[in-house]
C-alpha cells in the first residue's frame, strides 16, 4: 500500500442544474469527504490505495463502497454501522461564485470511531497515512484514535500527512489552534490553507512560515491558496503560482492539491516538481462540477507535467 487513510465519507447532493435547493428540484447526488478525495485522487495517479472508517448500513454507506470499488480503492476495513447512519451534506450555489454548504453528520456513524475497533497493522501498512483535522473534530473517540494513531506512527517510522482542514462548525467548546495544536506538532507533511496557517500558526508570509517551521516535527510545510502554493523545507522557500482559471465549483481543491503533491512525494520528487504537480490536479477538479470528479488520471497529470517516465520505482 502506498497511502491509506482514515476518515469521514459523506453523501453530497447538489441542485441541477447548479443553484439554491427548491421543492419540486432535482439534484445530483455524489459521495465526497476530505480524504476520500484524496484517496480517490492518488488512486488515479497510479497509487495503491485504502480508505478506512465507518459508513452507516443505508444507502449512502453503500454508495461510498461502491465508488471506492470502482476508484480501486481498498476498503476492506470499512466498518458498517448498523444503528447510526452516514452523514451528508447539501452544497449549494447562492450567486456572486459563492457556495453555501450544508451539513448533517451529527451522531452519524463516522462519529463513532475508536481505538477499539481500529486495526492499527493495517493503517500503518502504507508508506504514508494521511489524515486530516476534520476526524479529531468529529467527536471524543474519534479525537483519541488520531492520538493514538500518530503515536504509533512515530513509533513505528510511518510518515503522517496531515491537512488541516478547520471546520469550525464541528468543534465543540475549544477553539481550532486547541483541538489541532498536537497533532500540527506531530505530522511530517503538513498542508494548511493561507487562513489556517493564520489561524492555526500564525502565518501570515512565507517569512513567518520559515520561523514556524524550526518548531515542527514536519519535513515539508505546504500552504496554499487560491493564487498558488508555498512550501518550506530545510532548503528553504519553494513557490508555484496557480493558473488563471474560471472556476466551476471550488470544493475538493485542497483535497486534490494534497493528493498531487503527496503522489510526486511518493515518486522521490523534488519539491517543486511535487507543487507543480499538486497545482495541475487542483486546476482540473476546480473547472468541473463535484469534489473529484475532475480528477486527472495519471496520463493526463504526467502530459500536462511533460513527464515521459510517469511511474517511479517502488
Amino acid at each position: 500500500m502506498d497511502v491509506v487513510t482514515l476518515g469521514e465519507a459523506l453523501g453530497v447532493f447538489a441542485p441541477s442544474p447548479s443553484g439554491a435547493l427548491h421543492a419540486g428540484g432535482s439534484a445530483r447526488f455524489a459521495v465526497g469527504g476530505a480524504e476520500l478525495n484524496v484517496a480517490i485522487g492518488l488512486s488515479r495517479l497510479g497509487h495503491h490505495v485504502g480508505w478506512a472508517g465507518r459508513v452507516g448500513d443505508d444507502a449512502v454507506g453503500r454508495a461510498v463502497r461502491s465508488v471506492l470499488r470502482a476508484e480501486s480503492i481498498d476498503d476492506t476495513h470499512v466498518h458498517v454501522d448498523p444503528d447510526a447512519a452516514t452523514g451528508i451534506y447539501v452544497k449549494e450555489s447562492v450567486g456572486l461564485g459563492r457556495l453555501r454548504v450544508s451539513y448533517h453528520r451529527s451522531q452519524s456513524a463516522a462519529t463513532k470511531m475508536e481505538g477499539a475497533e481500529a486495526d492499527f497493522d493495517y493503517l500503518l501498512s502504507g508508506r504514508i497515512l494521511h489524515l486530516t483535522g476534520i476526524t479529531p473534530a468529529l467527536s471524543t473517540s474519534a479525537e483519541e484514535l488520531l492520538h493514538q494513531l500518530m503515536s504509533e506512527a512515530a513509533r513505528r517510522g510511518v510518515t503522517v500527512s496531515l491537512d488541516a482542514n478547520v471546520r469550525h462548525r464541528l468543534v465543540n467548546r475549544r477553539t481550532p489552534t486547541q483541538l489541532l495544536a498536537p497533532f500540527l506538532s506531530a505530522a511530517d507533511l503538513l498542508f494548511l490553507s493561507a487562513e489556517e496557517g493564520e489561524e492555526l500558526l500564525g502565518i501570515r508570509t512565507a517569512t513567518d512560515a520559515v520561523e514556524r517551521f524550526a518548531d515542527l516535527r514536519a519535513s515539508v510545510l505546504v500552504v496554499h491558496d487560491a493564487s498558488g502554493a508555498y512550501a518550506v523545507d530545510q532548503d528553504g522557500v519553494t513557490t508555484v503560482t496557480a493558473r488563471a482559471l474560471h472556476v466551476v465549483d471550488p470544493v475538493g481543491a485542497g483535497d486534490a492539491f494534497v493528493a498531487g503533491y503527496l503522489s510526486g512525494h511518493l515518486r522521490g520528487w523534488p519539491v517543486r516538481q511535487c507543487l507543480h504537480l499538486a497545482e495541475v490536479c487542483a486546476a482540473h477538479v476546480v473547472t468541473v462540477e463535484g469534489d473529484h470528479e475532475g480528477f486527472p488520471a495519471e496520463a493526463e497529470a504526467m502530459a500536462e507535467l511533460g513527464v515521459t517516465a510517469p511511474r517511479a520505482e517502488r
